[in-house]
């Protein structure tokens, strides 16, 4: 950052310190905190927190600011100063970097399928909490309102206007559920078999759970009330919670789980994967998670219990898995949040494998074919790491002294003579790289044909075989990728240009066309396979009958 020093005398600030000060923290919320001590002779000798917007209005001396882009020291008692934090060679003055954290870049981190959008996650801050639905997601902000993203057919991505007030949220397959400070809860989205039609006399609800085509509540009082469609008898409460005190509930496709007090875990609904064969013996139990037709369970040795449709592997428990703090269930696989906030996937393959930018993470979300995962409101900041978020926002440069300035962060970026390092990396003349998006869509309009040159055209280029050859239309293939067909120069007789066709584009689309499939085929085979054991158990009643 800037370099400026609250005496005349102090000596040069030295190139590590320099690096060190160059730190600074993308958001401007509170975001720094850490050890200061003052320089030598200072009044003021106690540690300070560092956060934004201190005395900014009017300089305080022995204040430390920061504006959420640059760390000051106000100095000179007579005449308070602001000047920008630097410390000297030989100065006590240090900022223990170690205790430095800042707030993510990106708060939530998505992956696995986009197709609606749901792992597009827009712009977040302050988020307290994460949910996710079979192509959309929810954020719940610290002052109590939702932000939702992805599918929106049956109005699942429309958050009420007037929604406030929420203190947790849950994702159906197409509705949600919120749970708001006074106990109430507000429902939104499809609303077919009444799922999302919130039954009066609801206001001391603690905790909400959806699921395809129901909608559950758990009251202060322990019990539970479930609403919505009663096809698999979701809504029936088995008699195992009669005067039993439930702490936790989860929604499966068309079954529920409840936790009780003592540890234990009920399920009912629908039974045709095995998702309501608790495990026998099954007993302390902290925390639950349904998904499509498996469920999970945390125990309190930190190990995960799993059962129900194992098509992709979501109900095999990695080997080893311990020390485990939360966990989520989507439609073929399974997420768990170890204790040291690294998460944790297994089932379907494209899951996974989990985003780098997934580090510091506290809460986790499994949709149907996508996840979410919500990074800690502060993290430890990156020092001269700028291949992660996190950094100073400014540019590295090298200084032109070598031996006097071996590598500063200074806000601008130089370099006299490129090397190796600038040359051989074409992402540094590359600005706006996003990735390709509906490349089938686009193909499809591309009419591919097989033709022969005109005998006249023949006559005037000798050096053209006189055979079929595969291409497109000039003046066709110009409405699908007009930046890609220009004039070449030559003319026909009539005076009209021959149009010369750059078809590289079709290289890299059909590329991603192939991507395209690649992943449908993932999904088609997974919903196959969901049909098949779904035919395996109705063929199983049937032979019973």
């Amino acid at each position: 950052g800037n370099v400026d020093n609250t005496s005349d005398a102090d000596k040069p600030v030295s190139t590590a310190q320099q690096t060190a000060l160059g730190l600074r923290a993308p958001l401007a919320s509170p975001t720094f905190t850490g050890t200061v001590l003052f320089p030598a002779g200072s009044t003021t000798s106690a540690p300070l927190q560092l956060a934004a917007g201190i005395s900014l209005t009017a300089p305080v001396f022995g204040s430390v600011e920061f504006d959420g882009d640059q760390l000051y020291l106000t100095g000179n008692a007579g005449n308070p100063t602001r000047r920008a934090l630097a410390f000297a060679d030989g100065q006590a003055s240090s900022v223990e970097l170690s205790t430095i954290t800042a707030a993510p870049l990106k708060p939530v981190v998505a992956w696995g399928n986009n197709g609606q959008g749901q792992t597009t996650v827009p712009t977040l801050s302050s988020v307290q909490a994460i949910a996710a639905g079979e192509s959309h997601s929810l954020a719940l902000l610290d002052g109590g309102t939702v932000v939702a993203w992805g599918a929106n057919g049956s109005g699942q991505a429309t958050v009420p206007a007037d929604l406030t007030t929420v203190t947790a949220v849950a994702a159906g397959t197409y509705h949600n559920l919120a749970l708001k400070a006074d106990g109430t809860v507000v429902a939104w989205g499809d609303n077919s078999y009444g799922k999302a039609t919130v039954p009066a006399g609801i206001n001391t609800a603690t905790q909400v759970a959806a699921g395809e085509k129901h909608s559950l509540v758990l009251l202060a009082d322990g019990t539970v009330r479930v609403w919505g469609n009663n096809d698999f008898d979701q809504l029936t409460l088995p008699f195992a919670l009669t005067g039993v005190t439930v702490t936790a509930i989860a929604a499966g496709y068309d079954h529920s789980l409840a936790l009780t007090a003592a540890g234990t875990v009920v399920a009912w609904g629908r039974s045709t994967a095995g998702q309501l064969e608790v495990p026998e013996g099954l007993s302390g139990v902290t925390a639950i998670a349904a998904g499509a037709y498996h469920c999970l369970a945390l125990k309190n040795d930190g190990t995960v219990v799993a059962w129900g449709w194992n098509n992709a592997g979501q109900s095999l428990v990695p080997d080893g898995l311990s020390g485990v703090s939360r966990i989520s269930a989507g439609y073929g696989f399974s997420m768990a949040l170890k204790s040291d906030r690294t998460p944790v996937v297994w089932g379907f393959e494209p899951l996974v494998g989990i985003p780098e930018d997934a580090t510091q993470v506290i809460s986790i979300a499994a949709g149907s074919y996508h996840a979410l995962a919500l990074r800690a409101d502060a993290i430890p900041a990156q020092v001269a790491r700028l291949d992660q978020d996190n950094y100073f926002t400014g540019k590295v440069g090298i200084g032109g002294i070598p031996k006097l300035n071996a590598l500063e962060v200074y806000g601008t970026a130089s370099k006299s003579i490129a090397g190796n390092w600038l040359a051989n990396s074409d992402r540094r003349i590359k600005a706006e790289v996003e990735s390709i998006a509906g490349a089938l869509e686009t193909l499809d309009q591309v009419r591919l044909v097989d033709f022969r040159y005109t005998e006249d055209y023949l006559a005037t280029h000798p050096e053209i075989e006189d055979r079929r050859y595969p291409n497109v239309i000039a003046q066709e293939f110009a409405q699908v990728f007009p930046d890609d067909v220009k004039g070449s120069g030559q003319r026909l007789p009539d005076g009209s240009e021959i149009l010369q066709v750059d078809t590289y584009p079709l290289t890299i689309y059909s590329a991603a066309a192939v991507q395209e499939l690649h992943r449908q085929n993932k999904e088609l085979k997974a919903q196959l396979a969901d049909q098949e054991q779904r035919l395996l158990k109705l063929e199983e009643i049937l032979k019973n009958k």
